[in-house]
C-alpha cells in the first residue's frame, strides 16, 4: 500500500498471493532450512509407538521407515529398498535389522546389506549397494534421529532438566497441519499468552498470565532465553523461557503460578518440546511433561492424554468447529494462518521483538551453513549436562512509591538473568544452591 491508498475498505488494494519466505519455510533435502535442520538431533517418534512391525514416518520431507530389531536396536531407513524399490513399511523385522518382503534382501540398522539370498555367495552386492539409513537413539521414551552428513554428527545433547534426581519425563505428541515455523515462533511470543490464553478468551491456564509482563531477551551462543516479569502484590514473578536453536523450547510453570505470598528461587519448567517439521506443510510436536520436586506441584490428572495435549495447544483440537470459534487456542492460531503464512503480509510491532530476534538469528544460522560453516552446538560448550533456564523465580519487591515504577522491576529482571548465566559454571545441586543464594539476596 502507498500513501494514496485508503485505510478503510481497502481490501481491493491489498496484495494477494504474496510469496512465502522460502529460506525459512522449506525443509526438504537440499533446501537452505532443510540442510540446516539436518545438522541437529530431532525426536521422530515416541518409543511406545514401535511394535513388531515397521512404522512409516515422514521427517524433514523424507519418507522413512522406523523399526526396532529383535535385538533392541532402533533403525531409521529410507522407505524404498535399493534393489527394486519395494516399500520397507512391509518389511520383516529380523534379529539384526529389516528384510525386504519382495526378494528377501536384509539390511542392518546402518543400511549395510546383510543378506541377498538369491545372489551367489561371491556377489559384490554387499560392497556396492546400501540402504539409506540415519543414526537413531532412544532416550527416555522418545526416539531421536540425526539426518545430516554423518561426518558432522554432533554429540547427543542431554539437558539438565532431564537428569533431576527422582524426576520423571512423560513423552507426548501432537500434530499440526501447518508449517513448522508458525508453531516454533509461538514460543518467542509471550504476548500471545496474555491475550489468546487469558484476556480475549476464557482463562485457559491461570488468570495471572493476563498481567502484561515486562520482557527481557538475552542471546546465548546456541540460542536465547527471555524473562517475563509480572507484579504479584509485593512480589515480582519472573518466568523464564529457553529457546535452543533450531526448535527446542522450555518454559516455567503452566497452571500453578505463584500466589504472591512467598519468594521462590528457580523452580523448574513444566515441559520440554521440539517443534519438528514433517514437511513444508505439516508439523509434529514431540515433548516431555516434567514431574519432579523442582517443577510445579504435580496433579494426577496432568498425565492424561488430553492434559498432555492441552499443555501445548491450550484447548483440544478435536472439538466441534463452533466451540473452536468461541474459544480458540494455539491450534486455531497456528492453522488459521494457512499452511505456510507469508511474512510479507504481516505488520510486526514492538511487542513482536522475540519473533524478530528468532527469525533474524535463524536466517543467520541458515546462511552460515549455506556458506560452509557449522552451527554451534551446546554439546561443544558444555561437557556434561547442558544448563537451561526454563524456570520461575519470585523476588520480594514491595509495591511502594520507591519500588512501584517499572525501572526497579527491569533492574531486578536483568539481575536475575545475569545470575542464571553465572550459575552455568556449577552442576547439579551445587548449581541450585548457588542460584538460591544469589537470588535470595535480591529480596527487598
Amino acid at each position: 500500500m502507498n500513501e494514496s491508498t485508503p485505510l478503510s475498505f481497502s481490501g481491493y488494494h491489498r496484495q494477494r498471493n504474496l510469496k512465502i519466505d522460502e529460506d525459512l519455510a522449506r525443509v526438504g533435502p537440499g533446501t537452505p532450512c532443510g540442510e540446516y535442520m539436518r545438522r541437529f538431533w530431532h525426536p521422530v517418534a515416541k518409543s511406545d509407538s514401535l511394535s513388531d512391525l515397521p512404522k512409516l514416518v515422514r521427517h524433514l520431507g523424507e519418507d522413512l521407515v522406523l523399526f526396532r530389531d529383535k535385538s533392541g536396536q532402533v533403525g531409521l531407513v529410507h522407505r524404498h529398498c535399493p534393489h527394486r524399490n519395494a516399500s520397507l513399511e512391509f518389511g520383516i523385522i529380523t534379529n539384526e535389522g529389516i528384510r525386504c518382503c519382495y526378494h528377501g534382501w536384509e539390511f542392518g540398522i546402518d543400511g549395510k546389506v546383510l543378506c541377498a539370498p538369491a545372489e551367489e555367495d561371491d556377489s559384490h552386492i554387499r560392497d556396492n549397494v546400501c540402504l539409506g539409513a540415519y543414526p537413531a537413539k532412544e532416550y527416555r521414551g522418545l526416539i531421536f534421529a540425526y539426518l545430516g552428513p554423518p561426518e558432522l554428527r554432533p554429540a547427543f545433547p542431554i539437558y539438565d532438566t532431564f537428569e533431576i534426581d527422582g524426576g520423571e519425563l512423560v513423552p507426548y505428541e501432537t500434530t499440526l497441519p501447518c508449517n513448522w515455523l508458525q508453531v516454533a515462533e509461538n514460543s518467542v511470543d509471550p504476548m500471545h499468552v496474555v491475550y489468546l490464553h487469558t484476556r480475549v478468551n476464557i482463562v485457559q491456564f491461570t488468570e495471572k498470565l493476563g498481567v502484561l509482563p515486562i520482557m527481557d531477551f538475552r542471546e546465548r551462543p546456541y540460542g536465547l532465553f527471555y524473562t517475563k516479569a509480572r507484579r504479584v502484590n509485593d512480589f515480582v514473578w519472573i518466568s523464564t523461557n529457553d529457546v535452543i536453536f533450531p526448535n527446542f523450547t522450555q518454559a516455567g510453570c503452566v497452571y500453578d503460578s505463584t500466589d504472591g505470598k512467598s519468594p521462590k528461587y528457580f523452580g523448574r519448567n513444566s515441559f520440554t518440546r521440539w517443534v519438528v517439521p514433517v514437511d513444508d506443510e505439516n508439523t509434529t510436536v514431540l515433548a516431555y511433561r516434567h514431574f519432579n520436586h523442582r517443577a510445579e506441584q504435580s496433579r494426577p490428572e496432568w498425565r492424561t492424554q488430553e492434559a498432555l495435549e492441552k499443555i501445548d495447544i491450550a484447548e483440544l483440537k478435536n472439538r466441534p468447529y463452533e466451540e473452536r470459534q468461541r474459544n480458540p487456542g494455539d491450534y486455531e492460531a497456528f492453522i488459521g494462518q494457512g499452511k505456510i503464512t507469508p511474512h510479507r503480509s504481516e505488520h510486526l510491532a514492538t511487542s513482536d521483538r522475540g519473533v524478530v530476534m528468532y527469525r533474524r538469528r535463524l536466517k543467520k544460522e541458515i546462511l552460515n551453513v549455506q556458506s560452509g560453516g557449522n552451527p554451534v552446538h551446546a554439546t561443544e560448550i558444555h561437557a556434561g549436562t547442558i544448563p537451561t533456564y526454563g524456570s520461575d523465580t519470585v523476588i520480594r519487591l514491595p509495591e511502594s512509591e520507591k519500588y512501584a515504577a517499572q525501572d526497579p522491576m527491569r533492574n531486578l529482571q536483568t539481575a536475575v538473568g545475569e545470575i542464571y548465566e553465572a550459575g552455568d559454571k556449577y552442576d547439579g545441586d551445587e548449581r541450585y544452591a548457588f542460584l538460591e543464594e544469589q537470588l535470595s539476596a535480591l529480596n527487598q
